[in-house]
Order: structure tokens, then sequence, then C-alpha cells
């Protein structure tokens, strides 16, 4: 309700609140699967709903990702590479050897730890500018959390990657975030 956020190019801008607040929802109209019910969402200054030229610049990495369970990673990654054409191999291969996801196994049977660690590299792999992310920690372990967010730093360092990230966790968000915004009750 009366949402009105903006992140600078280069930085990471967290949102904060507990589960039903509507970090999602948000989220969803930053990305462009919903259409906000007033007001805009912009990158660059264009729309994201409906324009395909902003959303290949935008990696998401949703709360639970709802990939296609029969296929492997290396299936994903040929999906990836066919759909977004700044997909880098090396990247993908880079990140794999910090979060160590075995590309032959099915999706299916992947924890939701391995799914969203695999979530997050694909994403890095497809270069975006922006990258959103809706609790990306949930479901890994202490140590994976670290090299998570220390992963989202080094890109922002390095090639000024902006970043949008949601938790329930202040603690997780505080390490890392430029700016913070809080949502309670849609608000």
């Amino acid at each position: 309700d009366d949402v009105s956020i903006k992140v600078g190019e280069g930085t990471i801008h967290g949102i904060i609140g507990e589960n039903g607040s509507g970090k999602t929802t948000i989220i969803k109209c930053l990305t462009g699967i919903y259409k906000p019910d007033s007001g805009e969402v912009l990158v660059d200054g264009e729309p994201v709903f409906e324009n395909p030229s902003i959303k290949s610049r935008i990696g998401y990495v949703a709360d639970s990702n709802q990939y296609f369970t029969s296929y492997r990673i290396s299936d994903l990654k040929k999906f990836y590479k066919d759909v977004y054409g700044r997909f880098d191999d090396d990247k993908f291969e880079y990140y794999n050897k910090i979060f160590r996801v075995p590309e032959k196994k099915r999706i299916s049977q992947m924890s939701k730890g391995q799914q969203m660690r695999t979530a997050f590299m694909l994403n890095m792999a497809i270069n975006p500018d922006v990258l959103v992310l809706d609790e990306p920690t949930s479901g890994l372990d202490v140590i994976a959390k670290k090299e998570l967010l220390d992963a989202i730093v080094k890109e922002v360092e390095e090639r000024g990657l902006t970043v949008f990230i949601s938790s329930h966790h202040l603690s997780e968000l505080e390490k890392i975030c430029d700016t913070v915004s809080v949502i309670r009750n849609g608000n």
C-alpha cells in the first residue's frame, strides 16, 4: 500500500518483514510477474511489466523454485543459455566450485538448499544488471548462507550489480545492505 522505493545502481537494498507481510508481492511486481494495482516499477526509467528487454536484465531467485523437476542442472543450463544471451558458462562453473551442486542430479532429487544454490548460480551466470532475491538463504546451512551473501557483495563491488533482497531475518541483511525498507501488513 503506497510503496515507494528507489534502489541506487550498484547497491544492495533489503526488505525486511515477517512472513505474510507483502515482501513476495512487492518482489513479483519488481520482476514484472504482477502488474501493480497503481503506480509503476521502473528499471532505468523503463517499465518492467510486459517489457522483455528490461526483464532480460533482471535475475530472479524465488523463495521456492519451481523448475522443471525432471531436468538435470545441465538441462537447466542449456535452457538458460537459450533464453538469456548473456549466459556465462565460466561464471556458472565458478559458482558451482563454491556451492558444489552435482550437475547430473535431477531437480526432483535435490534438497531445498541445493535448489536455492542452483537458482542463484543460474541467475548469476546470466550477468544481470539487477538481481532480485526472495528469501535466498531459505534452506541453506550456515556455511552456504555466508558463501551466498559473500558472492552477492563481491558482484556488487566488482561489477556494480544492483540487488534487491528480502528476508525476515534482520541479522542476515544488516551485514550486507546499503539501505533497508521494513514492511508490515502491506505498509
